[in-house]
């Protein structure tokens, strides 16, 4: 498999109205299709970094998503979370979605005063069920951000964007109550799907600590190689790959708040001194922490400067 940094291209959403803004802000969907599009399938991705919100308004979108068969029915919501593997199968529906970074949607959560939401960071997808009134509402605010990612470049256009994602963050979770009554529940009786997820429980809560494959294995009480067959068919990936991007992950969240410099950031994470932590972080991410702190903290809105005339 392929790892890859973006999970949509211009090539991959084919026929779909497709924009995306620096980068950062990506929305694509098929709204103006007559009757049942297709949407044709596509191979499996890795998704690093990005939460995808999509909404089916009709028809049935499948999608296998860390190992999991997803059916998206109309009026249904399914985000993904970052570090989870996706394939899209060839379906028939009219939908919409966005991808927005989770350092930048986790900063949405925080205006909204969602983040205990926060605990689907990764590894994570969450599918619900929703009245057509609701799909309305939300529609309605994915129309105020698409139209937003038509205007002309200016240079307060990411604030306007990020304000457009909020209100639509709002609306949801003023729509959707606490509780299972939206949920699209998956639950597996098998044991491999359970360890799978006592493994991430413990990633969750000891990743700052430990790194290692067998200390997991331990913790669970299995072979490294049991836990690596495990993480692998939910994720496509071996459990050391899982653990170093759920870490790196981590890492990228604190660096973006700018809470700490970067020595503090490798004490807190357990790296025996800076220059390993600074390695380590750029064999997964091909850049090293300086260089991702200068592009991505709270305080760095990249606005779009008026070019010079000579």
């Amino acid at each position: 498999m392929t790892i890859k940094g973006n999970i949509i291209t211009k090539q991959d959403a084919q026929n779909a109205f497709f924009s995306s803004y620096e980068g950062k802000y990506t929305i694509m969907d098929n709204l103006n299709e007559k009757g049942d599009p297709i949407i044709h399938a596509r191979e499996e991705v890795y998704n690093s970094e990005y939460v995808y919100i999509t909404i089916v308004l009709r028809g049935t979108l499948n999608m296998v998503v860390g190992g999991t068969n997803i059916e998206v029915k109309a009026n249904e919501y399914l985000a993904v979370m970052p570090c989870m593997s996706i394939v899209v199968k060839e379906s028939r529906c009219i939908y919409f979605a966005f991808l927005t970074p989770h350092h930048l949607m986790a900063n949405i959560y925080k205006r909204t005063n969602v983040t205990y939401r926060l605990r689907w960071h990764a590894f994570k997808f969450r599918h619900l069920r929703c009245t057509p009134e609701q799909i309305g509402i939300l529609l309605n605010c994915y129309k105020s951000i698409k139209k937003e990612h038509l205007q002309e470049d200016y240079p307060m256009k990411e604030i306007v964007l990020r304000a457009y994602q909020s209100a639509y963050v709002a609306k949801f979770f003023s729509i959707v109550e606490e509780g299972d009554d939206h949920l699209v529940n998956y639950v597996k009786n098998n044991r491999q799907y359970t360890m799978f997820n006592a493994f991430l429980n413990k990633l969750n809560e000891l990743h700052k600590r430990e790194r290692s494959v067998q200390f997991y294995a331990d913790q669970l009480h299995i072979t490294p190689k049991y836990l690596s067959t495990i993480v692998h068919k939910y994720t496509g990936m071996t459990a050391s790959q899982a653990i170093d991007q759920y870490v790196v992950f981590a890492i990228k969240q604190t660096l973006y708040n700018n809470e700490n410099n970067i020595k503090k950031i490798s004490v807190e994470f357990n790296f025996q001194n800076q220059s390993f932590f600074g390695r380590y972080f750029k064999r997964i991410t091909g850049m090293s922490p300086n260089a991702y702190l200068k592009q991505n903290n709270v305080k760095s809105i990249n606005f779009i400067q008026k070019k010079k005339v000579n």
